[in-house]
């Protein structure tokens, strides 16, 4: 017993130590540190640069448990303004708009009546996966105001999720007497960078909510109707909330009307011999099937 409580005293200590040593020499390159869970309130509109057009919010950024790299910011678009010309990149991306409305520029891809621009309104969201072409331009009067996630990870899937376009309205519960907690799947799949990109939309009735409990995978949460209850504070709407792997977190409504929101998840990729056998994930799939 004296050995075994001599050894776990020393691989903390040695663990202690070894975050302190990467913490100190990733602040002195520049490496992100380590993203805690937390609330990034939101206020719309955004001011604007109405001389150089474009502005960006700095969220937050950081490395995850299931990504190496993982950031969020809002940017604001005057009319009639790119933020860039086309570009690609090797990370993946997440653009919800969240105010006014913009035209997405995709030289990769062509409507119907070969167009390569499509129109984005207030609650519609797109995918980008790596190395695909893009950019937007405001065309309403008033500035448009969206989110970005980008992440970055190391992974070697064959099948991927191809660039996507989703109108998170079409997927909510309307009843206003509507009560519990509801979810669609609005897409889910392996990326070029992680195991599975999965997004879902939420309504959670007033009063409703869930206990706290502990996932595997990092998730980034956009209230935008209602509001919420988590991490001990208030979430309104355009709050942005971020629940990281590994730390406990429940939620509930505490207001009168029904709380609206999307949810993103980032899963790691996981070898198929440590899927097939962890406890953990069968455990879960026997409580989704329950419940079915």
């Amino acid at each position: 017993m004296v050995r075994q409580e001599s050894f776990r005293i020393i691989t903390a200590t040695v663990k202690a130590i070894r975050s302190r040593i990467n913490a100190v020499l990733g602040a002195k390159v520049g490496v992100p540190g380590r993203l805690k869970s937390r609330i990034d309130p939101l206020m719309l509109p955004l001011d604007p640069d109405e001389q150089v057009g474009f502005k960006l919010y700095h969220q937050f950024q950081g490395c995850t448990d299931n990504a190496k790299f993982l950031s969020c910011h809002v940017s604001v678009l005057v009319h009639g303004h790119c933020p860039h010309p086309p570009h690609t990149h090797s990370e993946e991306e997440i653009l919800l708009l969240l105010a006014g409305e913009a035209d997405l520029i995709l030289p990769r891809m062509a409507s119907s009546e070969g167009k390569q621009e499509f129109r984005l309104t207030p609650g519609q969201f797109v995918y980008y996966p790596a190395y695909f072409p893009h950019t937007l331009r405001t065309v309403s009067a008033h500035p448009a105001n969206y989110l970005m996630f980008k992440w970055r990870a190391p992974c070697r899937n064959r099948a991927q999720l191809d660039f996507g376009r989703f109108d998170i309205a079409k997927f909510y519960f309307t009843d206003e007497n509507s009560t519990g907690f509801k979810s669609r799947l609005l897409f889910e799949g392996p990326t070029g960078c992680l195991g599975k990109l999965h997004a879902h939309a939420t309504t959670l009735a007033p009063g409703a909510g869930y206990k706290p409990h502990v996932d595997r995978h990092d998730g980034a949460i956009v209230i935008l109707q209602g509001e919420v209850e988590t991490l001990g504070q208030r979430v309104r709407p355009h709050g942005i909330i971020y629940f990281a792997a590994g730390e406990p977190h429940g939620m509930h409504n505490p207001g009168a009307q029904p709380a609206r929101y999307v949810v993103f998840e980032f899963h790691r990729r996981v070898p198929l011999l440590r899927k097939i056998t962890d406890p953990q994930r069968w455990k879960g799939k026997l409580k989704a099937a329950w419940r079915r």
